[in-house]
């Protein structure tokens, strides 16, 4: 039996093992990343792999799923971006086993560059998608999404957005896993390797699937009580339900679990049994768009076209829409306590390692990446963030359209075994007097600590640069600030007079991670004059200013004795403390 509290990351991935999953693939991004770590401690006797990238997850999940074995793919949603290519190409060649797709989104957002909604991906592939509205719904979800992948051959798509990722619930079943389900490969060139001609065989046969599929799942259709209906689906669903019982609000409540392929039968009835309809989903109008009259919401303009759904919007909307006054919401009288901007920890070496960028490219443009080092914007050292592994490809770009600057780009360890060794090859093919950054922390930092493909003994950084065609390869530590500077000034000259990219490796492991303390701890000394280099500049959230003594403080507690403050303080006004 499974009993406990669990996280709808947690209950995907029961799920998952109790459907007979015998492979389980994901690259990590928040709020994805506990899916295949907890699949790892449900089933640790089944195969897990976290992947260099999403693109080689889903065609690992899917060529096992083509094998005849049941697969689980884990992503965030602007992973399904670098997913897509294999996306649209195994919708229509289906799978011999089952695959399930769960693409995690951020409405908001919190932790992402965008707030695209991945169902619009499972239309445009035209795969069938399920939209949870809380943990244990994303468990049951989970489940249907694998009995019907088998029984119609089609991977599915599991959309579940932040708040069911990350909130939890009591749980509990006597169900037993189904064991792993294996199979082996049958050729059929006509499907798995299918010519234009195939293709489009396979697109009609993935059509009248659709249609079979959309009319066997369509919604429930209510005992009607009132003359306006809510049709929700996910985390919009849970909130809309709340707000209507708890207020008593005129509406029926309809729930979608798949809003694709959507039943073209239950629409026309709810539009002849509705005098108004107000669809509630998040992040784009994929429900909404199938509806043509009597109906409210992102596409009229009834609901804001960005930003999370929110219970007081929800609130606000129906309100709205039943005529009733909306309520001026009072001021406690508290207030809000100011919001604290993200800092890289105490001790981290990303920061020194953008301190160093400064000093040696003091006029420079620093292209940045995906992860915590995106960070180094506090620090005035990056000054663009697109996707994953852009930084390089902006760097050679950029330096193209402003020879006259030098430019540095940074770019974390996961971060360029995941999109970077592409463009850096790009960047020696085409002769680009770049230097590119590597911030080494040995993990992937910011989504828990997942590990890093160069720790495994198997391969280096060094290595995989090496093969790219880059020729200067510098690896230093960065918590020695002069030499961390003078390996970037020596790594620019060479860029410039060899017109060829340049790598400096900056390797310090993670002190979250390692929870590394020095014994040693830094002291601010009598000579300091509040300069504010040490806690403004260098951003250190050890340091502060004290007020009442008009200088640097040190907080003990948070001061992990790195000492690169030390080789910062231009006053020599930071010791030791013996």
């Amino acid at each position: 039996m499974v009993k406990g509290f669990f996280l709808g990351n947690e209950l995907m991935a029961l799920a998952a093992y109790h459907a007979g999953v015998k492979s389980a693939y994901a690259y990590p991004g928040t709020p994805s990343s506990e899916i295949l770590s907890s699949f790892m401690h449900f089933a640790p006797e089944r195969y897990s792999q976290w992947s260099l990238n999403e693109k080689i997850a889903l065609e690992l999940a899917a060529g096992e799923a083509v094998s005849g074995s049941y697969t689980l793919c884990a992503m965030k949603m602007v992973g399904l971006n670098v997913a897509a290519d294999p996306l649209f190409s195994v919708a229509y060649t289906g799978v011999e086993g089952a695959m399930v797709l769960v693409s995690a989104d951020d409405p908001g957002p919190y932790s992402s560059q965008t707030e695209q909604d991945s169902r619009m991906y499972a239309v445009s592939a035209k795969m069938p998608v399920f939209d949870p509205c809380n943990p244990v719904d994303a468990y049951r979800l989970t489940l249907k999404a694998y009995e019907i992948s088998a029984r119609y051959q089609l991977p599915v798509m599991v959309r579940p957005v932040m708040r069911v990722c990350h909130s939890r619930q009591n749980f509990s079943t006597d169900t037993e896993p189904a064991p792993a389900i294996k199979g082996s490969f049958i050729k059929d060139t006509s499907r798995w390797a299918a010519t234009p001609k195939f293709r489009r065989m396979l697109h009609e046969k993935l059509n009248r699937t659709l249609e079979i599929l959309a009319a066997e799942n369509a919604p429930k259709m209510p005992e009607k009580k009132h003359d306006m209906a809510v049709i929700a689906s996910g985390y919009a669903y849970a909130m809309a339900h709340d707000v209507i019982e708890s207020l008593e609000l005129p509406f029926d409540i309809i729930k979608v679990d798949m809003p694709f392929p959507l039943d073209k039968q239950f629409v026309i009835e709810a539009e002849m049994v509705y005098d108004k309809i107000v669809v509630l989903e998040e992040t784009f109008p994929v429900i909404e768009r199938n509806f043509t009259i009597k109906t409210d919401g992102r596409l009229t303009g009834l609901i804001p076209s960005e930003g999370e759904l929110t219970a007081d919007i929800i609130e606000n909307c129906l309100k709205k829409t039943a005529g009733i006054p909306i309520d001026e919401k009072t001021d406690s009288g508290f207030g809000s306590p100011a919001p604290l901007k993200p800092r890289l920890c105490a001790g981290c070496g990303h920061r020194p390692a953008f301190y160093a960028m400064k000093l040696a490219a003091p006029d420079g443009i620093y292209p940045g990446d995906i992860g915590c080092y995106t960070l180094g914007i506090n620090l005035n050292a990056v000054d663009t963030c697109i996707c994953m592994g852009a930084s390089i490809t902006f760097a050679e770009s950029m330096k193209r359209s402003n020879p006259d600057k030098p430019v540095i780009c940074t770019i974390g360890d996961s971060t360029f075994f995941h999109t970077g060794v592409s463009g850096l090859t790009n960047a020696v093919l085409n002769k680009a007097p770049i230097v590119v950054a590597v911030l080494d922390n040995e993990t992937t930092a910011m989504t828990g600590f997942q590990p890093v493909p160069h720790m495994s003994g198997l391969i280096s950084i060094e290595e995989a640069c090496k093969g790219a065609g880059v020729k200067n390869i510098v690896t230093v530590d960065p918590y020695n600030l002069l030499k961390s500077v003078n390996a970037l000034r020596e790594a620019l000259e060479y860029a410039h007079e060899n017109n060829a990219p340049a790598v400096v490796i900056f390797r310090k492991e993670c002190v979250t991670k390692t929870r590394y303390k020095n014994k040693k701890t830094a002291v601010i000394l009598d000579n300091c004059i509040d300069c504010t280099i040490c806690y403004d500049w260098f951003e250190c959230p050890a340091i502060s200013r004290s007020r009442p003594k008009h200088m640097a403080e040190i907080d003990e507690s948070a001061c992990v004795g790195c000492m690169v403050c030390l080789q910062v303080c231009p006053n020599k006004a930071i010791g030791v403390r013996k």
